[in-house]
């Protein structure tokens, strides 16, 4: 699992109800819980893969220095509670004061701004059944007021003589838990996944999950799903593409399929793919390869041995690692008749 910090005080302010002494019972011996004094030092240790802050908005000032910087190597880093780095508390006098409300320490890490999100429109959650970390979770969180980031993860320009942040995006933003209305729509994420890609952070996998949770979280399941969440990020960004050579195809041909992986960690993780192809909702296609993930990147190709007839086609790609990560990847292709193609003015257009 490699070495995972969990940071947690009891005399640390904290928003909602505070775990119990038993919960940390829960842990395998390989998780280190640290208190706000010694935070800073064991961080400074080049070793951990792994950072669990526990206390939500609130960190103390005098860690912040280790806090980026084990951001910076990109390493995996997990929060729990409100808005993450936003509130820093300093000691005086045995005990811990709190300062006003910041923006300054998580605009450093690409959170440009966090805006509120009411609860009310609520009324289930649901896991990201593409990105299933948390599947089998959702009972251990109450409906509650969550956050939208407002991301700045363009720094550079690509055209520089040209004014505003034009260039290639550093992170990606997934939601894990959704908030789900009354109607069936998607309201709000009260978690969400940052992979950094490029740039600063480049590797490192940020877990949020952005809102209180209560006695709900703290019991020996919500233990074990710290860990699982731990080693989800602890495994770090792993690119993943699936494409066809093209979208559209005429009746009778057979379209290439594009599987690309490429990982940011020095470790080589094998994964298992299952490709489905669907017409109409039935199966007309499946076949499973293993592929390797490296810092190279890597790349399946095959044809599919299938005579496109007209109507729209939906590729799955199912993919299951050697350290229990499932991630799903969805593309969709069209086949048409060459006859509805020249009756159609854009493709008329298009071949002018």
């Amino acid at each position: 699992m490699g070495n995972i910090i969990i940071f947690y005080d009891s005399r640390f302010p904290i928003d909602g109800q505070r775990p119990n002494r038993s919960f940390f019972e829960s842990f395998s011996n390989e998780i280190i819980v640290a208190d706000a004094l010694s935070l800073e030092e064991v961080l400074a240790n080049s070793e951990v893969d792994c950072f669990i802050n526990m206390h939500g908005p609130y960190f103390p000032k005098s860690a912040w220095d280790a806090i980026y910087r084990h951001m910076e190597s990109g390493k995996g880093f997990v929060h729990i509670g409100g808005i993450p780095f936003r509130i820093l508390c300093y000691m005086t006098n045995g005990n811990w004061e709190r300062e006003r409300v910041q923006t300054a320490y998580h605009q450093q890490l690409n959170i440009h701004e966090a805006l509120h999100v009411k609860s009310e429109p609520i009324a289930s959650l649901q896991h990201n059944k593409d990105i299933p970390v948390f599947s089998g979770k959702e009972d251990l969180f109450p409906i509650e007021d969550t956050c939208n980031f407002v991301l700045h993860v363009t720094k550079s320009s690509a055209i520089e003589s040209e004014m505003g942040s034009v260039g290639p995006m550093d992170a990606r933003i997934y939601p894990l838990l959704k908030g789900v209305s009354k109607s069936g729509r998607e309201v709000a994420a009260p978690s969400v996944l940052i992979e950094n890609t490029k740039g600063k952070f480049t590797g490192g996998r940020w877990l949020f999950i952005n809102q209180k949770v209560n006695e709900q979280f703290w019991t020996e399941k919500g233990a074990k799903a710290i860990e699982e969440l731990a080693l989800f990020a602890t495994n770090g960004v792993t690119e993943m593409w699936l494409k066809t050579n093209y979208a559209t195809y005429d009746e009778g041909e057979r379209p290439k399929v594009t599987y690309q992986l490429q990982s940011f960690k020095n470790v080589v993780t094998e994964w298992t793919l299952t490709f489905t192809v669907t017409k109409n909702k039935e199966t007309i296609f499946s076949k499973t390869e293993a592929v390797n993930a490296s810092q190279q990147l890597n790349a399946l190709s095959f044809v599919l041995p299938i005579d496109i007839m007209p109507g729209l086609y939906e590729l799955t790609c199912h993919a299951a690692s050697s350290t229990g990560e499932t991630r799903i990847l969805h593309q969709g292709f069209w086949g048409i008749l060459l006859k509805e193609a020249a009756a159609s003015p854009t493709m008329q257009q298009n071949l002018e």
